[in-house]
């Protein structure tokens, strides 16, 4: 049964005797819904089957309303039992004292990727049990490459320029590069060295964005891809990134698009659409770099009605036969080491450049960039789109301003 309530559905996914449960689960999450189902109904059925005196009601809250409708329950005494939350919640609702720390003795925690690991775990508590790692990257219509005799999906930025020389001239949209969340990526990518300044460094304000020489390089190669007739900047400073950007890729009108992985389900399900999911061309890698980002997971609040039956959901999702449901749905890698690859062979070079050891976690999903930065970086970048040929400084500077408010 689905009731909505302004902006949060309910789903109860009780089984016929579920009415003579003893708990109910009172379960929040901005996945499960009919757009986002990430396997959460058969999951829910499974686990009610292995847990017959337990129901579990799951309320689907977007995430941008999450910050609304959660906090005054955990201020109240009165909060879900579980709650899906990402880093930035973790860090606020966790400093707080709102959230149960599961403990680093968690027979998943030591299996957890040390990358990961190091991130979440906090003054030595660790405050969520994390779902998935998913990929950000180009998709690449290889249909549309092969019509100009193009095989592999470009993962280097000269592969990329000569594709869009190629289909250009074919008279097919080589790319979208939309204002806003496509561009950030690959602004990112070409100022970010995986094996260079750490990203914690500019979040900081230890190094600044205006001086650095990977930044201002990386904004002089968008230059570079706008001469190579990849995309018209203006034009693509006013695309919705969200809506039609990934339409545009659905129906076969243009070859790349960077976006990230959860659209994997959504591309898949279009009939005859050839594609692939790539890393980011950077100039500091040959394999192209993957961008890692740490995604929501499940945390208990310290004021939970019912906290044994969060921790068997939790156990629940821990068993990697039920969160590889979720990650295949997903489309997403495991946050943790060993069990079965979960990604489709679509996704072969994304694979290959993780496997590769070029890959970084956004600093946006690990807390290394301040939360505020990132809209910073979404609309300075549309502007610049839109004015491509104004000094770099007046981009960068205002990342650094932002930075420096929030330290």
């Amino acid at each position: 049964m689905i009731r909505t309530f302004g902006i949060a559905a309910t789903l109860t996914a009780g089984l016929i005797g579920a009415a003579q449960a003893q708990t109910v689960l009172d379960v929040v999450a901005w996945k499960g819904n009919e757009a986002e189902p990430a396997g959460l109904p058969g999951l829910i059925e499974k686990f009610e089957a292995a847990h017959p005196d337990i129901e579990v009601e799951l309320t689907y809250v977007a995430r941008k309303d999450v910050d609304k409708v959660i906090p005054p329950r955990l201020q109240g005494g009165n909060p879900p039992d579980v709650t899906m939350v990402d880093s930035a919640l973790v860090d606020l609702w966790g400093g707080a004292g709102f959230l149960t720390d599961l403990g680093t003795d968690s027979p998943w925690y030591d299996r957890m990727v040390p990358a990961v690991r190091e991130v979440m775990t906090s003054d030595g508590q660790i405050l969520v049990y994390p779902l998935e790692v998913i990929g950000m990257g180009n998709f690449v219509n290889m249909d549309l490459l092969a019509n100009v005799g193009i095989e592999t999906a470009p993962v280097t930025l000269e592969a990329l320029k000569a594709a869009c020389r190629a289909l250009a001239e074919e008279g097919i949209a080589p790319m979208i590069f939309a204002g806003g969340f496509p561009a950030m990526l690959f602004v990112g990518a070409n100022g970010i060295d995986p094996k260079g300044i750490s990203p914690a460094e500019y979040g900081t304000g230890a190094r600044m964005f205006v001086e650095d020489a990977n930044f201002n390089a990386s904004l002089d190669s968008v230059r570079d891809l706008v001469a190579a007739e990849c995309f018209d900047p203006a034009l693509q400073a006013g695309l919705d990134p969200w809506a039609t950007a990934p339409q545009e890729f659905r129906a076969g009108n243009v070859a790349i698009l960077p976006q990230g992985a959860w659209n994997i389900g959504n591309f898949s399900d279009v009939e005859g659409l050839t594609y692939q999911f790539a890393p980011m061309p950077s100039a500091f890698s040959d394999h192209g770099l993957a961008l890692d980002l740490v995604g929501p997971g499940w945390a208990i609040p310290r004021d939970a009605e019912h906290p044994e039956a969060a921790r068997a959901w939790i156990d629940f999702f821990a068993e990697e036969e039920n969160l590889r449901v979720f990650l295949e749905a997903e489309g997403a890698y495991s946050p943790y080491v060993g069990g079965r690859d979960t990604m489709p062979d679509l996704a072969a070079p994304y694979t290959a450049a993780r496997a590769a050891g070029s890959l970084i976690l956004w600093p946006f999903s690990t807390l290394a960039f301040p939360k505020p930065l990132q809209s910073e970086w979404e609309d300075s970048i549309t502007g610049f789109l839109l004015n491509i040929d104004k000094p770099n400084e007046d981009t960068l500077q205002r990342w650094d301003d932002v930075v420096e408010d929030n330290l």
